[in-house]
């Protein structure tokens, strides 16, 4: 190769970079354009109810096809829904009902369920295998079926028309149990030796070496449990009979 061919072979490497990075920065514009849409359509409702909410009742649904600025923006801002909602209807209350019971099912469940995951994960005893298949296959029963023996349950022991019977049905989760049994098996076996070989018990392994190692499950396992539980409808309808115990759904 002579010492003028260097120079093309170099402009022509530098022409098909300079393309390749073209081709990349108009699919990652394609990607964020439908990223925007997305948001925009799934945003579309709540950015409504938003607005609705300072609206006068009369101009709600005045405007609502076809869409325009005038569907989401209040002409005549006005708190008369919000007064109505949490002074006449007194919504505060239930509101607060719902958020301690989420909370409180939230700390119960992600705790005893990730003490089971730890001790099905590293623990060894006689029947370990089936004690894990057996809360696995509770997945398969649906919550209907368990409405009747739960209310029972909780008739008997004096717990109907309580705050505690409300979560107390979810203190663990089946669903819960295997996520965190997963993320624990994935842990190296160094890090339950190390803890053993400080001294550590069993409850200090699993509270201060092995819990800190999963906290992207544990996050990700609370979002949905308090989803779940603010969610929850039937259960507390049946349970619960005292209006001033009521949660929001």
């Amino acid at each position: 190769m002579s010492i003028k061919e260097a120079p093309s072979i170099t402009a022509t490497i530098s022409r098909r970079r300079s393309r390749s990075r073209i081709n990349i920065r108009w699919s990652s514009m394609g990607y964020v354009l439908l990223g925007v849409i997305l948001v925009v359509i799934f945003a579309t409702p709540y950015i409504w109810m938003i607005g609705s909410t300072f609206k006068p009742r009369e101009e709600i649904f005045r405007y609502v096809s076809p869409l325009s600025w005038r569907t989401f923006v209040p002409l005549n801002p006005t708190p008369d829904n919000l007064r109505t909602l949490f002074i006449d209807l007194d919504f505060s209350r239930p509101l607060l009902n719902s958020l301690g019971v989420s909370i409180a099912s939230v700390i119960f469940s992600l705790t005893v369920s990730s003490m089971v995951a730890f001790v099905l994960a590293w623990i060894e005893f006689p029947g370990r295998r089936f004690v894990f298949g057996a809360i696995l296959v509770t997945l398969l029963i649906v919550f209907e079926a368990k409405i009747v023996p739960l209310f029972l349950i909780m008739q008997q022991l004096g717990l109907q028309n309580t705050y505690i019977s409300i979560f107390i049905p979810w203190l663990t989760d089946a669903f819960f149990v295997f996520l965190f049994y997963q993320h624990f098996k994935k842990l190296p076996q160094e890090l339950m030796e190390a803890a053993t070989i400080d001294g550590c018990s069993y409850f200090r392994a699993y509270w201060n070496v092995m819990l800190p190692n999963i906290g992207p499950a544990l996050i990700s396992a609370a979002f949905i449990k308090f989803i779940f539980s603010w969610d929850s409808y039937i259960w507390p309808l049946i349970t619960i009979t005292d209006e001033s115990k009521q949660v929001v759904s």
